[in-house]
């Protein structure tokens, strides 16, 4: 383990320990499902679909090797990963509103930062990817995109590296990003994972609100070839798709169709256009009730990503101009929609309908349209259309949006019931034959005249866009699909508080001694409130602190306490709290920094100091981390120079008086959202330290993506780490520097007293290396290059009352924030006289 060598480091580590040296003194249906079950099975999709089913970060199903599903063989549904990567982050950004998770963050942040490469690694404005994988991905990767296949364009120069990606892009995928990429919208706190959202999103909307003359091809009925200018709107574009970049326009005029090479068109009425063309101007209107949702569902989500956001105030404005000028026939359009499958044929649309809708309905600010869109569309035509299909999905995205007088609870229960059928993953191919179960369609030979039950349908990657009839399927051995489907089907349910989803964790005491014990987020406070519903698949934390005269030894009952990442069902954790032992030895610990943030698999580094303030020599010390987190951990001794000594995990002794320095690495094998992590400091012969947050107490966070990491050491004018107001009204301040050792990505800097009400105004200002003061704020917020330096000043001023002098318990925190999690800290003791 290499130690943490950073000069500010080394310079304030001395700081800590001066300071520490003088402190030594819902609401969901019934519908017979076992709600825990469920979340398991949420939890074990998602982790298997990671594992193997994401390719270059995008949702495909595969062929094994063998039936232990464990090697991939070859990849398929290679024109679809769009949509389902889209709902995919759908999922995500609903699990992350239900439970605040920090690895749901990580998957949020990372697809909506694949899919952004999809969207613009084309060139072309609004143009999606169906797929795209580096050059150099394995041959098992690369299979996906031949060069022989006409839709693959190969050797894109892209982000500093050679990529492939898969075009001849239709509407269906665009349906699954704009859902992910609204819902993202609306979970994530970050700035910067909003802004790429924001980007694309309006990006395509304002090609789509673009009107331009072009040059195009005409094929009609597969004979008559020509070319002509079109004036054309509500489409885009791309030149790698067409010999001489020239779009193709494919007519049929009966029954009508439409469709281009190098363009999309998202037309409620393509005959407007198709009537420019000589010779067709008789056309009557087509009307194309999807594409109205589509296009309208799109115009909202824009909206949804502008709105109030500084410098998108004029074309905020030109989407809302453009939405309300073609809204109202966009809806008359919707309303004729139908459901025009015959047997089971086109399925998929019905689809590609519901997931805009949502959107559509959900985003829409004027109540009478809004009304309109619930009972003459969502319910009259779609919902009408699938009530008796055993379609869970469809089923929450209606009742999720229902007009009040709608009653859907019979809806969830019978719905619940199929989503409880849904197998576990592997969801693999099987062979079906449930003739025998269900009564078979006259008019539809090979299916059944009801919908089958969920566990009775062949596998698919997203089963509610398969129809549900099927009778007879012969399978496909040792093929497996993603389970996004009942990811997005699962989470949406909890979102909506359709699916019970709570767990009760109940905390009690043992020992001769005592202590409180409570939860982050709060909700159990023992003393007083020892049980506490959470959210399942949250991350909860427990902190056990010692009464005075007590000290708490450690935690028992189930194993994963007191870290509950995540809750995956009821939990009974068992704090011990011993009366301090007589005696004249004991210890005090201290740690620096006190908040690191890493990648998921790299080591987290800081320094402790072990003080033995009693009279007799301190035997085997150690330190060590409390149960239950998903780390490992590792210690060694430093000299003065904090110049590694000893072997790695090994206690030593330290004498009366003495002060032992260690460097420790805490590893975490998952993602974590911001944790006070209150280490072990121990000796044989002694109690353990006492824990004081801020003193040796340790933030750790971890995400897939390493984030902005700053290492920061506050200093106080005295140089002892204290901030002294020279009188009840007066004010002082201390100065932090802070070095970004991680990524770059914009960082929130505040102040606080750790919620311990202390009477005083804080107030923060960023400095240069001088002390220039530059921005004042109650917070402040900056983008941060990694290895970049940042200097705060926190000015505190009192309030007409005192401050004990308790460098233990009256501190005050720095605390620096990327997308709201920790990523640095510092802190002071703070009195007043």
């Amino acid at each position: 383990m290499k130690a943490p060598q950073t000069p500010i480091l080394l310079a304030f580590a001395a700081l800590l320990i001066g300071a520490m040296s003088s402190t030594a003194v819902s609401g969901a249906f019934n519908s017979g499902a076992d709600h825990e079950d469920l979340h398991r099975r949420a939890a074990d999709h998602d982790t298997w679909m990671r594992e193997y089913l994401m390719p270059a970060g995008g949702i495909m199903s595969a062929q094994f090797t063998d039936d232990s599903y464990t090697q991939v063989k070859s990849y398929g549904g290679e024109r679809d990963p769009a949509i389902w990567t889209g709902a995919y982050l759908a999922a995500q950004a609903l699990r992350l509103q239900v439970t605040g998770a920090a690895d749901a963050a990580d998957q949020l942040a990372e697809t909506v930062r694949v899919l952004h490469r999809w969207w613009r690694i084309s060139g072309d404005a609004g143009y999606l990817a169906r797929f795209a994988a580096p050059a150099d991905s394995s041959e098992v990767i690369l299979a996906t995109l031949p060069a022989d296949d006409p839709e693959v364009i190969r050797d894109v120069l892209y982000e500093d590296a050679l990529w492939h990606w898969r075009g001849r892009v239709s509407r269906d995928q665009y349906q699954g990003v704009l859902l992910g990429m609204s819902l993202a919208y609306e979970a994530t706190s970050d700035p910067d994972i909003r802004q790429l959202i924001r980007e694309d999103v309006v990006r395509f909307a304002e090609q789509l609100m673009r009107r331009e003359r072009k040059r195009v091809k005409v094929i009609i009925n597969g004979s008559s070839n020509f070319s002509t200018m079109l004036e054309l709107q509500h489409a885009v574009y791309t030149d790698d798709e067409t010999p001489d970049g020239i779009p193709i326009l494919n007519i049929r005029t009966s029954p009508f169709e439409a469709e281009g090479s190098g363009v999309l068109g998202f037309w409620p009425n393509p005959a407007e256009i198709v009537r420019q063309i000589p010779g067709l101007g008789w056309l009557p209107d087509v009307l194309l009730p999807s594409q109205a949702i589509q296009l309208a569902a799109t115009f909202r989500v824009a909206l949804q990503v502008t709105a109030g956001v500084p410098g998108y105030e004029v074309r905020h404005a030109a989407l809302l101009a453009h939405y309300d000028a073609q809204i109202d026939e966009w809806i008359e359009i919707a309303t004729t929609w139908k459901n025009t499958n015959r047997c089971g044929d086109t399925y998929h649309g019905l689809n590609v309908a519901f997931m805009p809708m949502y959107n559509w309905v959900r985003l829409e600010d004027d109540p009478v349209r809004r009304a309109r869109l619930q009972r003459d569309v969502l319910r009259d035509a779609l919902w009408s259309a699938v009530k008796d299909h055993k379609n869970v999905f469809f089923s929450f995205l209606y009742s999720a949006q229902a007009a009040p007088e709608d009653a859907v609870e019979a809806i969830m229960e019978s719905h619940l019931a199929q989503l409880a059928l849904f197998p576990s993953p592997p969801q693999t191919a099987e062979p079906i034959d449930v003739r025998s179960k269900y009564p078979a369609d006259p008019e539809c030979p090979g299916l059944s005249a009801l919908a089958t039950d969920v566990d009775d349908r062949p596998g698919a990657t997203f089963l509610w866009e398969r129809q549900p009839w099927k009778l007879v399927d012969p399978g496909a051995p040792e093929v497996a699909f993603a389970g996004v489907d009942y990811l997005l089907a699962y989470w949406l349910g909890r979102e909506a508080g359709f699916i019970d989803g709570n767990a009760r964790v109940a905390v009690a005491k043992t020992g001769t001694g005592d202590g409180t014990v409570t939860s982050s987020p709060p909700g159990i406070d023992c003393g007083g409130t020892c049980a506490a519903d959470f959210d399942l698949g949250s991350n909860i934390v427990l902190q056990a602190v010692a009464a005075p005269g007590s000290v708490w030894t450690g935690w028992s009952g189930d194993p994963s306490c007191p870290y509950l990442y995540p809750l995956e069902g009821d939990n009974d954790c068992v704090a011990a709290f011993e009366s301090s032992p007589g005696g004249e030895t004991r210890i005090e610990a201290a740690v620096l920094p006190y908040a690191r943030a890493v990648g998921i698999g790299e080591t987290a580094t800081a320094f402790a100091s072990l003080i033995n303030s009693g009279d007799a020599t301190a035997t085997g010390c150690s330190i060590a981390l409390p149960g239950g987190l998903p780390a490992t951990f590792t210690y060694q001794t430093t000299d003065s120079g904090n110049a590694l000594i000893g072997t790695p995990d090994t206690p030593v002794e330290i004498p009366p008086g003495a002060t032992q320095g260690f460097v420790f690495g805490i590893t975490p094998s998952r993602a974590l959202a911001a944790t006070e992590i209150p280490l072990v400091f121990d000796c044989t012969n002694t109690a353990p330290a006492f824990s004081r947050a801020g003193l040796n107490t340790f933030i750790l966070s971890a995400a897939a993506t390493a984030p902005p990491d700053l290492l920061a050491v506050g200093v106080t004018p005295s140089g002892d780490g204290v901030v002294r107001l020279p009188s009840r009204n007066g004010t002082g301040f201390f100065a932090t520097a802070a070095v970004n050792i991680g990524s770059a990505g914009t960082v929130t800097a505040s102040a606080d007293d750790g919620g311990h009400g202390l009477p005083l105004g804080l107030r923060i200002c960023e400095t240069n290396a001088a002390g220039d003061w530059q921005v004042c704020g109650s917070s402040l917020t900056r983008t941060l290059a990694a290895d970049q330096t940042v200097y705060y000043t926190v000015l505190v001023t009192g309030t007409g009352q005192p401050v004990t002098f308790d460098p233990a318990m009256n501190r005050l925190f720095l605390r620096l924030q990327a997308a709201g999690v920790n990523v640095g800290a510092t802190n002071v003791a703070v009195t007043a006289p």
